[in-house]
């Protein structure tokens, strides 16, 4: 059931005819989603359904009781149970291997020799995005900010929305639930958006993040002692743009699925690369990520409005520690949270700076140049710690940054110029995409179609013979 196989899509056809069939029926069509959402997540995440279902029915419950509750200390009790347990979950699935084997190296270090036995567990697909959007829900039903959803089949269509289930976007109640109970429209319109995204995602994935993966940036990251430094800056970039295409196309074909069942997705991703800072940049990047460590870590931690800069910097390095966490048990993703909370404590400090000596901020077109071209690479560098699968393996990389060779002999035309191409059409202007978007959807149905015949045909001849997974399904 991945998004570039053909079942998918099938699978998608399937039920947007049957829901539209029964859509003047809310609960007819919740039910229907429900068991479509069910249905795709017992073939494509299995033995990870019941966790998916126990956690969803404890935090609806629990929500429930919450805003009935008046007793602050039985409150705190009902908040604490619900995040106990989806932690507790993550942490059991995602780092149990990680701290057995940690502890018995760090116990080795004091003379006990204790061989590690990992449990060699397999964590359920999408665990870390469900169990976010299920924490973001209890807790903002704890603030008083949502209502606690009146039935549970709306609730788990809510939290197991099959576009969203294995990579995000991670919605928040609010997002969602209301267009599943509402009155939904859909038009011609809407759906040539629909298949606009789709289409736009699948060149994404397949033309580009795919190609490069395949035929360039993961041989580089495997031995980079035998390739120059040009080539490995190369394959540093076109990671960068790897990761991009990959994630943003998944979340295209996520938000062009939703819409062909009426139902509207915030974006996640705005043009990242193009931030001057590095605070523009998670406000541009995995945006619905970005938001739920800042709502829940980061206020949690900070503050919303305190003015003790320890605070605000502890904050923000822990923060950032736990997005990197949040990818995986790995060093790797600890080093990658723990320069972007650096740098995130650099680029508030410099501000600091400069408003206690008054010097104004610039805003020039010379000034903006800098700090994106100082931002990109700083992110490059940072993608490089989570791309590499050991440390030594980052180090190797930057070792051979260091020679300075220039040799491009294992560096292709194709390669270079889809990098080149592919960070270019990253920079187009909004309005660029926006002409090209309406002009697909003023064509004619028919040629809409035969359009999309093309660029299948066109994404099949490209593709790799290998099934390649969604970067972010994994996390």
């Amino acid at each position: 059931m991945l998004f570039t196989n053909g079942t998918y899509y099938i699978f998608l056809i399937v039920i947007f005819f049957a829901y539209w069939w029964i859509a003047h029926k809310v609960q007819g069509r919740v039910a229907l989603l429900l068991a479509a959402n069910l249905f795709f997540y017992a073939l494509t995440g299995g033995r990870g359904l019941w966790l998916l279902l126990a956690l969803s029915l404890l935090d609806f419950t629990n929500a429930r009781w919450l805003s009935q509750a008046v007793n602050p200390r039985r409150r705190k009790i009902l908040l604490a149970l619900s995040l106990l347990a989806n932690l507790g979950a993550l942490s059991f699935f995602k780092y149990a291997n990680f701290f057995i084997a940690a502890t018995a190296s760090a116990l080795s270090g004091f003379g006990f020799s204790i061989a590690p036995s990992p449990l060699h567990l397999l964590a359920p697909l999408g665990i870390s995005f469900f169990v976010f959007q299920s924490i973001a829900y209890v807790v903002d039903v704890y603030r008083g900010d949502v209502k606690a959803a009146e039935n549970y089949g709306e609730y788990l269509a809510f939290i197991s929305f099959f576009p969203t289930l294995l990579a995000g976007p991670i919605l928040r109640v609010r997002q969602l639930l209301p267009q599943l109970r509402g009155r939904l429209n859909f038009d011609a319109t809407m759906g040539s958006e629909a298949l606009f995204l789709i289409a736009l995602g699948l060149i994404k994935k397949i033309a580009i993040a795919d190609y490069l993966g395949a035929n360039f940036v993961d041989r580089v990251f495997d031995f980079p002692e035998r390739f120059s430094a040009l080539e490995n800056l190369a394959a540093i970039y076109g990671y960068a743009l790897q990761i991009y295409t990959d994630f943003s196309g998944y979340s295209d074909i996520a938000i062009g699925s939703a819409l062909l069942l009426g139902l509207r997705l915030p974006q996640n991703f705005n043009a990242p690369y193009l931030a001057k800072d590095l605070p523009e940049f998670w406000r541009r990047w995995h945006i619905s990520l970005s938001t739920w460590l800042r709502d829940y870590v980061f206020f949690s931690l900070a503050g919303r409005r305190s003015k003790n800069s320890a605070r605000l910097y502890g904050g923000l390095v822990v923060t950032m520690l736990i997005g990197g966490l949040w990818h995986g048990a790995s060093g790797n993703f600890v080093a990658w949270g723990a320069l972007h909370g650096a740098g995130l404590v650099g680029v508030r400090w410099l501000a600091a700076l400069r408003k206690r000596f008054g010097l104004a901020t610039r805003d020039a077109v010379w000034s903006r140049a800098l700090g994106v071209f100082i931002t990109f690479h700083f992110v490059g560098l940072a993608w490089m710690f989570f791309r590499a699968e050991s440390f030594a393996q980052a180090f190797a990389v930057l070792h051979q940054l260091a020679t300075f060779t220039t040799d491009t002999a294992n560096l292709g035309l194709p390669v270079a110029l889809l990098i080149a191409l592919g960070l270019l059409a990253h920079a187009m202007p909004d309005r660029a995409m926006e002409t090209l978007r309406n002009g697909f959807i003023r064509l004619p149905a028919l040629a809409q179609a035969a359009l999309l015949f093309a660029l299948a045909n066109g994404l099949y001849l490209v593709a790799s013979t290998d099934v390649v997974p969604f970067v972010y399904t994994r996390f």
